[in-house]
Protein backbone atom coordinates (compact mmCIF):
# COMPACT_ATOMS: atom_id res chain seq x y z
CA UNK A 1 0.00 0.00 0.00
CA UNK A 2 1.00 3.17 -0.60
CA UNK A 3 0.85 3.96 3.04
CA UNK A 4 3.14 1.82 4.07
CA UNK A 5 5.77 2.86 1.32
CA UNK A 6 5.03 6.38 2.49
CA UNK A 7 5.97 6.07 5.98
CA UNK A 8 9.52 3.46 5.39
CA UNK A 9 10.62 6.02 3.12
CA UNK A 10 10.33 8.44 5.58
CA UNK A 11 8.68 11.37 4.09
CA UNK A 12 7.57 13.84 5.85
CA UNK A 13 6.83 16.14 2.91
CA UNK A 14 5.57 15.99 -0.59
CA UNK A 15 7.77 13.24 -2.71
CA UNK A 16 6.81 14.34 -6.05
CA UNK A 17 8.23 13.63 -9.40
CA UNK A 18 6.95 14.07 -13.20
CA UNK A 19 6.91 11.22 -15.81
CA UNK A 20 6.46 13.15 -19.03
CA UNK A 21 3.73 15.22 -18.15
CA UNK A 22 1.58 13.41 -15.63
CA UNK A 23 2.31 13.96 -11.86
CA UNK A 24 3.51 11.17 -9.91
CA UNK A 25 4.11 10.81 -6.04
CA UNK A 26 6.11 7.51 -4.23
CA UNK A 27 7.32 6.85 -7.64
CA UNK A 28 3.19 6.24 -9.22
CA UNK A 29 1.13 8.14 -11.27
CA UNK A 30 -1.25 9.75 -8.96
CA UNK A 31 -4.15 8.92 -11.41
CA UNK A 32 -3.47 5.36 -10.87
CA UNK A 33 -4.09 5.82 -7.00
CA UNK A 34 -6.48 3.77 -5.70
CA UNK A 35 -9.12 6.17 -3.89
CA UNK A 36 -8.25 5.00 -0.45
CA UNK A 37 -4.67 5.12 -1.25
CA UNK A 38 -5.08 8.89 -2.37
CA UNK A 39 -7.12 9.59 1.10
CA UNK A 40 -3.77 8.50 2.68
CA UNK A 41 -1.27 10.21 0.75
CA UNK A 42 -3.74 13.72 1.40
CA UNK A 43 -3.95 12.36 4.78
CA UNK A 44 -0.01 11.88 5.01
CA UNK A 45 0.43 15.65 3.62
CA UNK A 46 -2.26 17.18 5.86
CA UNK A 47 -4.33 18.51 3.06
CA UNK A 48 -7.92 19.25 4.87
CA UNK A 49 -10.86 19.15 3.39
CA UNK A 50 -11.02 15.81 1.55
CA UNK A 51 -13.38 14.19 4.18
CA UNK A 52 -16.21 13.92 1.11
CA UNK A 53 -13.82 14.33 -1.80
CA UNK A 54 -14.32 12.88 -4.90
CA UNK A 55 -10.73 11.24 -6.54
CA UNK A 56 -10.73 14.04 -9.57
CA UNK A 57 -10.56 16.75 -6.21
CA UNK A 58 -8.17 14.86 -4.04
CA UNK A 59 -5.99 14.69 -7.52
CA UNK A 60 -6.16 18.53 -7.88
CA UNK A 61 -5.18 19.42 -4.22
CA UNK A 62 -2.33 17.09 -4.82
CA UNK A 63 -1.43 18.71 -8.59
CA UNK A 64 -1.77 22.20 -6.63
CA UNK A 65 0.48 21.49 -3.59
CA UNK A 66 3.11 20.17 -6.13
CA UNK A 67 2.41 23.13 -8.07
CA UNK A 68 3.50 25.25 -5.01
CA UNK A 69 6.31 23.18 -3.65
CA UNK A 70 7.77 23.92 -7.61
CA UNK A 71 7.06 27.45 -7.58
CA UNK A 72 8.76 28.59 -3.97
CA UNK A 73 10.30 25.66 -3.06
CA UNK A 74 7.87 24.63 -0.08
CA UNK A 75 4.82 22.66 -0.03
CA UNK A 76 3.49 21.67 3.59
CA UNK A 77 3.52 25.94 4.60
CA UNK A 78 1.46 26.42 1.73
CA UNK A 79 -2.13 24.49 1.18
CA UNK A 80 -4.82 25.45 -0.67
CA UNK A 81 -7.04 24.88 2.58
CA UNK A 82 -4.52 26.56 4.98
CA UNK A 83 -5.95 30.47 5.78
CA UNK A 84 -4.23 32.95 3.40
CA UNK A 85 -3.81 36.79 4.33
CA UNK A 86 -5.25 38.95 1.80
CA UNK A 87 -2.38 40.85 -0.52
CA UNK A 88 -2.98 44.15 -2.52
CA UNK A 89 -3.45 42.82 -5.47
CA UNK A 90 -6.00 40.16 -4.30
CA UNK A 91 -9.67 41.62 -4.56
CA UNK A 92 -8.03 43.15 -8.26
CA UNK A 93 -7.59 40.23 -9.48
CA UNK A 94 -10.50 38.89 -8.43
CA UNK A 95 -12.70 41.41 -9.88
CA UNK A 96 -10.84 40.50 -13.40
CA UNK A 97 -11.54 37.00 -13.17
CA UNK A 98 -14.86 37.86 -12.28
CA UNK A 99 -16.23 40.21 -14.98
CA UNK A 100 -14.19 38.22 -17.50
CA UNK A 101 -15.87 36.71 -20.40
CA UNK A 102 -15.44 32.98 -18.85
CA UNK A 103 -17.26 33.97 -15.94
CA UNK A 104 -18.90 37.03 -16.62
CA UNK A 105 -22.57 35.33 -17.44
CA UNK A 106 -22.41 32.68 -14.37
CA UNK A 107 -21.10 35.11 -12.49
CA UNK A 108 -24.60 37.32 -13.27
CA UNK A 109 -26.89 34.34 -12.80
CA UNK A 110 -25.69 33.94 -9.19
CA UNK A 111 -28.74 33.88 -6.65
CA UNK A 112 -31.07 31.46 -9.52
CA UNK A 113 -32.12 28.39 -8.73
CA UNK A 114 -29.23 25.64 -8.35
CA UNK A 115 -28.80 23.11 -11.29
CA UNK A 116 -29.90 19.78 -10.84
CA UNK A 117 -25.73 19.29 -11.50
CA UNK A 118 -25.52 21.31 -8.49
CA UNK A 119 -27.77 20.04 -6.29
CA UNK A 120 -26.52 16.31 -6.99
CA UNK A 121 -23.24 17.34 -6.05
CA UNK A 122 -24.01 18.96 -2.18
CA UNK A 123 -22.31 22.48 -3.69
CA UNK A 124 -25.41 24.51 -4.10
CA UNK A 125 -25.05 26.26 -1.05
CA UNK A 126 -22.87 29.44 -1.21
CA UNK A 127 -22.74 28.82 -5.42
CA UNK A 128 -19.91 26.51 -4.48
CA UNK A 129 -19.07 24.93 -8.28
CA UNK A 130 -19.25 28.92 -9.27
CA UNK A 131 -16.40 29.78 -6.90
CA UNK A 132 -14.44 26.32 -7.72
CA UNK A 133 -13.66 27.57 -10.63
CA UNK A 134 -12.82 31.14 -9.97
CA UNK A 135 -10.40 29.93 -7.30
CA UNK A 136 -8.67 27.99 -10.41
CA UNK A 137 -8.61 30.69 -12.55
CA UNK A 138 -7.03 32.94 -9.39
CA UNK A 139 -4.64 30.28 -8.80
CA UNK A 140 -3.19 30.22 -12.51
CA UNK A 141 -1.63 32.47 -14.86
CA UNK A 142 -3.50 34.60 -17.61
CA UNK A 143 -2.22 37.68 -18.69
CA UNK A 144 -6.31 39.08 -18.94
CA UNK A 145 -5.94 38.61 -15.30
CA UNK A 146 -2.59 39.82 -14.57
CA UNK A 147 -3.11 42.98 -15.68
CA UNK A 148 -5.05 46.33 -14.12
CA UNK A 149 -7.26 47.32 -16.77
CA UNK A 150 -8.46 51.41 -17.00
CA UNK A 151 -4.63 51.81 -16.35
CA UNK A 152 -4.83 55.60 -17.98
CA UNK A 153 -7.48 56.14 -14.94
CA UNK A 154 -5.51 58.90 -12.82
CA UNK A 155 -6.73 57.72 -10.02
CA UNK A 156 -6.07 53.99 -10.27
CA UNK A 157 -2.40 55.02 -11.80
CA UNK A 158 -1.32 54.92 -7.74
CA UNK A 159 -1.44 50.86 -8.39
CA UNK A 160 1.75 50.42 -10.12
CA UNK A 161 3.59 49.48 -7.30
CA UNK A 162 0.87 46.26 -7.05
CA UNK A 163 2.58 42.88 -8.36
CA UNK A 164 -0.77 41.44 -9.76
CA UNK A 165 1.51 38.12 -11.05
CA UNK A 166 2.01 37.38 -7.37
CA UNK A 167 -0.72 34.56 -6.71
CA UNK A 168 -1.97 34.39 -2.81
CA UNK A 169 -3.29 30.24 -2.93
CA UNK A 170 -7.03 31.48 -1.34
CA UNK A 171 -9.30 28.73 -0.95
CA UNK A 172 -13.30 29.35 -2.58
CA UNK A 173 -14.63 30.47 0.19
CA UNK A 174 -11.71 33.18 0.91
CA UNK A 175 -12.24 34.54 -2.41
CA UNK A 176 -16.28 34.88 -1.85
CA UNK A 177 -15.42 36.61 1.26
CA UNK A 178 -13.89 38.93 -0.60
CA UNK A 179 -16.09 39.36 -3.04
CA UNK A 180 -18.80 40.07 -0.46
CA UNK A 181 -16.50 42.75 1.35
CA UNK A 182 -15.41 44.61 -1.90
CA UNK A 183 -19.58 44.89 -2.66
CA UNK A 184 -20.25 45.40 0.55
CA UNK A 185 -18.57 48.43 0.45
CA UNK A 186 -19.20 49.28 -3.09
CA UNK A 187 -23.12 49.16 -2.49
CA UNK A 188 -22.69 51.90 0.52
CA UNK A 189 -20.49 54.00 -1.41
CA UNK A 190 -22.89 53.80 -4.15
CA UNK A 191 -25.69 54.94 -2.32
CA UNK A 192 -24.02 58.39 -0.84
CA UNK A 193 -23.14 58.87 -4.33
CA UNK A 194 -26.48 58.92 -6.04
CA UNK A 195 -27.97 60.67 -2.86
CA UNK A 196 -30.21 63.52 -3.77
CA UNK A 197 -28.01 66.89 -3.39
CA UNK A 198 -24.39 64.79 -3.81
CA UNK A 199 -21.74 67.96 -4.93
CA UNK A 200 -19.49 65.46 -6.13
CA UNK A 201 -19.72 63.72 -9.80
CA UNK A 202 -16.33 61.62 -9.18
CA UNK A 203 -16.82 58.45 -7.24
CA UNK A 204 -13.76 58.13 -5.72
CA UNK A 205 -14.63 60.91 -3.75
CA UNK A 206 -17.04 58.26 -1.74
CA UNK A 207 -14.46 55.43 -1.71
CA UNK A 208 -12.78 56.18 1.78
CA UNK A 209 -9.58 55.20 -0.38
CA UNK A 210 -10.72 51.90 -0.95
CA UNK A 211 -9.17 51.69 -4.68
CA UNK A 212 -10.98 47.97 -5.04
CA UNK A 213 -14.08 49.58 -4.97
CA UNK A 214 -13.50 52.41 -7.29
CA UNK A 215 -11.94 49.78 -9.36
CA UNK A 216 -14.90 48.24 -9.08
CA UNK A 217 -17.54 50.86 -9.99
Amino acid sequence: MIKTRWRQQGNSRADFGNVGDELTVCDQDVKSLKYKDLRAVCSQLKIRGIKNATKYQMIKKLAFMHQVKTRYGKASEVLESSPTRKDPQCPFRLLNILFSDRFAEGFSQLGNVASHSELDTGKATNNQLFWEGVQEAFQGQDPTIDNLHFDDDEVLQDLHYIDFTKIVPHDWKKLHSIWKQVNSHYKECLSCFTTSGTHSSNFFDFCEGHLETYYLR
